[in-house]
């Protein structure tokens, strides 16, 4: 009998362990997500789009990056650039001096459109803290549940901020996002991605932004929240005439 249960008891650890085993970590599902969303064709190609009617082109090839953004200010033409270099603006083709908090601002809302035009794009980044939660359900699909934090150096001026993605155990797709922030104030959202295309092997896709009713949600409840019909609808964030153009690999 001391033989059977010995045996039982070796056979649950096995299974166990290989149940361990198998579950990927946090690092392996957000490389999967990143390559279905097309950075492999992303990482040498250049996207354009329209963002709140601004136009933005985004410029990647062999490790590095230029992010632009254009719109008019009076009857000056405005162009932020961001690069592997730092930031610039130019206003009718001069290059202006900003002090650092400019700089600093202009930057990280030029990165912010582009961070979330091409998630999850960034998240293998070296300030970036990942934690797998776990799978979940929203609408009776399975997700990996995967929590983004930053570090501070590295982190940019919003590395506090917190978030948790919604990844489909099947496509590995961002469906759901969601987020804690602090600039003004301090609050929650919750995105879901809507019209989703591919253009080119670059996955595109909008998001219809919530955020809660209750006063004092959680971040990781927004998802039963979203369920139950409690988020509000704030607004619709729509990546709008995206174009792209691919180049040979260096």
């Amino acid at each position: 009998m001391k033989k059977i249960w010995f045996s039982l008891l070796s056979i649950s650890m096995l299974l166990l362990t290989s149940c361990e085993e198998d579950a990927p970590t946090a690092e392996e599902i957000i490389a999967k997500s990143i390559t279905a969303h097309g950075a492999d064709v992303a990482a040498n190609a250049t996207l354009d789009f329209t963002f709140r009617g601004i136009k933005y082109k985004v410029d990647r090839y062999g490790g590095r990056y230029t992010y632009e953004r254009e719109f008019t200010k009076g009857n000056d033409l405005v162009k932020d650039q961001l690069n592997n270099d730092g930031f610039t603006r130019s206003i009718s083709d001069s290059i202006v001096s900003l002090p650092d908090s400019l700089r600093s601002r202009y930057s990280a809302s030029l990165n912010s459109v582009v961070y979330f035009a091409q998630l999850p794009y960034s998240l293998d980044g070296d300030a970036v803290i990942l934690e797998n939660l776990g799978t979940d359900q929203i609408n009776d699909q399975e997700y990996y549940q995967i929590k983004v934090t930053f570090k501070e150096d590295g982190g940019g001026e919003d590395h506090e901020d917190e978030f948790i993605y919604w990844i489909d155990t099947t496509d590995f797709l961002v469906d759901y996002l969601a987020y804690s922030y602090c600039e003004d104030d301090c609050g929650f959202r919750f995105r879901e991605s809507v019209n989703r295309r591919t253009i080119d092997g670059i996955v595109i896709q909008d998001y219809n932004n919530y955020r809660s009713s209750n006063s004092d949600p959680t971040l990781e409840d927004l998802d039963t929240a979203f369920e139950a019909g409690q988020l509000v609808l704030m607004s619709e964030i729509k990546t709008e005439f995206p174009e792209v153009a691919i180049k040979s690999a260096p």
